[in-house]
């Protein structure tokens, strides 16, 4: 099925880069044709179900349609929706409300299909979706935790946290990375040893699955 797939199609082109200063690519905006995208998904749902060790990795890319910013998108005819574009005037993120992606991802959980979730934004949109607290790593900080605030960008990450993610990051067995530029972060040793291991074909290792609008330097 896999012969099938068209490339992705080009919707919306910039020539800045997706994240200036980091190590990513164009902010180039790109869709599947319909038959492609019901064959990944198709196959996503193979790879769920085989998986012993899901761990979803998210970014900003996933939180945009819930209202909140994010600094990838940057095409002039961006297909991203912007907080200006939902209406009901100027809304603090603090207020946003999970979209279908956090829901469906919170199912995934609940049917135990998804082990654990790394989130690399603030928002704490997977718990007000029913995401228990336990199963979250909000490695960069949350609005909502008073114990563990935002991180600055040339901040440290907190201690235990960071434990946890380099644990997540040599068990996982695949892992869906959903929104995120994939720019360089610490955080994101869970794509490329979950790839590598797959790349060496580890038994039982699927390797990564990277959703979300824009090229990635690991997309390879």
């Amino acid at each position: 099925e896999r012969d099938a797939w068209e490339a992705p199609r080009l919707v919306a082109g910039c020539h800045a880069l997706a994240r200036a200063g980091y190590d990513s690519l164009s902010a180039d905006e790109y869709r599947d044709a319909d038959a492609t995208l019901a064959g990944k998904v198709r196959l996503l749902a193979t790879l769920l179900r085989k998986a012993r060790r899901c761990i979803v990795y998210s970014g900003a890319g996933l939180s945009t349609s819930a209202g909140i910013d994010d600094y990838a998108s940057q095409a002039q005819e961006s297909v991203v929706v912007k907080p200006a574009q939902l209406g009901g005037g100027v809304r603090s993120p603090l207020c946003a409300q999970p979209t279908v992606a956090h829901r469906v991802l919170v199912a995934l959980h609940k049917a135990g299909l998804v082990s654990r979730w790394v989130n690399q934004n603030h928002d704490g949109l997977p718990q007000k979706a029913g995401l228990p607290q336990e199963a979250i790593n909000e490695v960069h900080g949350a609005w909502h935790a008073p114990d563990n605030p935002v991180v600055p960008m040339s901040g440290s990450l907190r201690e235990d946290l960071f434990a946890d993610l380099a644990a997540l990051a040599e068990e996982a067995d695949l892992v869906l990375a959903v929104g995120t530029s994939l720019c360089g972060m610490n955080a994101d040793r869970l794509v490329t040893e979950a790839a590598g291991r797959a790349a060496t074909r580890e038994q039982g290792h699927s390797g990564c699955v990277i959703v979300g609008l824009q090229r990635t330097v690991h997309d390879a």
